[in-house]
């Protein structure tokens, strides 16, 4: 019997469904991605919905993809495969974690992805924000051209300021304020904190957005540096 509805094959975002597909897929003990998607097209739920077929098979095409189950080794049926590491960790979080973790696997800063991604993969997320704002901290300081006396907000003040080495002498005076209150505020929410105590990070959402907005601050100061070295 088909545990998944051809509603919710239709309706579910394509993440969402292959986790349900997984789930089922390792409670059948199936070995054959063919033949896995290949009872949906004889189910009598499914018999007359196409789309719910499809969908059905565009979650089995997005689990081989993002290494979930992965060919069997010495099998030559290329259909042959099985849950990886991957794929058993997947079935014990929920779709937000994995939305999360997914997000930082591409286009993080190269700084950031280096110093963050590790901890932020083995659920320290308190110490990825930590380590991805101190990164953009110790930047700050070496375009400015300042000692290490001069930190946190006020190192973000004196960098961005009017007139400050970082600030755009070109930019309308709205956009330089903007730029310093941009990088104080998120050294102050982000870096200050967990240098003072302990915080607890509980929403894996928004401690990657935490870190993807360190990213960001990384690539603006990439754009600075290009301009203070042309």
């Amino acid at each position: 019997m088909i545990a998944i509805a051809p509603q919710d094959a239709r309706d579910l975002p394509v993440d969402e469904l292959a986790l349900r597909v997984l789930e089922d897929f390792t409670q059948t003990s199936e070995w054959n991605s063919y033949n896995y998607c290949l009872r949906y097209t004889t189910d009598e739920a499914y018999r007359m919905d196409g789309a719910a077929v499809r969908a059905v098979a565009e979650a089995m095409q997005w689990l081989l993809s993002q290494g979930m189950l992965a060919t069997k080794p010495g099998d030559s049926n290329p259909q042959s495969v099985f849950v990886t590491r991957k794929g058993h960790a997947a079935l014990a979080q929920n779709i937000q974690e994995i939305r999360s973790v997914n997000r930082l696997q591409e286009n993080l800063h190269p700084v950031i992805e280096a110093k963050a991604r590790r901890q932020f993969l083995i659920g320290e997320y308190e110490n990825a924000i930590f380590v991805s704002m101190k990164a953009v901290e110790v930047r700050v300081r070496q375009l400015a051209g300042f000692g290490d006396e001069v930190i946190g907000s006020d190192l973000m003040i004196k960098a961005f300021k009017a007139g400050g080495p970082l600030a755009d002498p070109t930019a309308p005076p709205g956009e330089v304020e903007g730029t310093m209150m941009l990088f104080r505020g998120a050294y102050a929410v982000l870096r200050n904190p967990s240098g003072h105590r302990e915080v607890s990070f509980d929403d894996v959402t928004e401690a990657s957005e935490a870190v993807m907005t360190a990213s960001m601050l990384m690539r603006m100061l990439d754009k600075i540096e290009r301009r203070l070295t042309t």
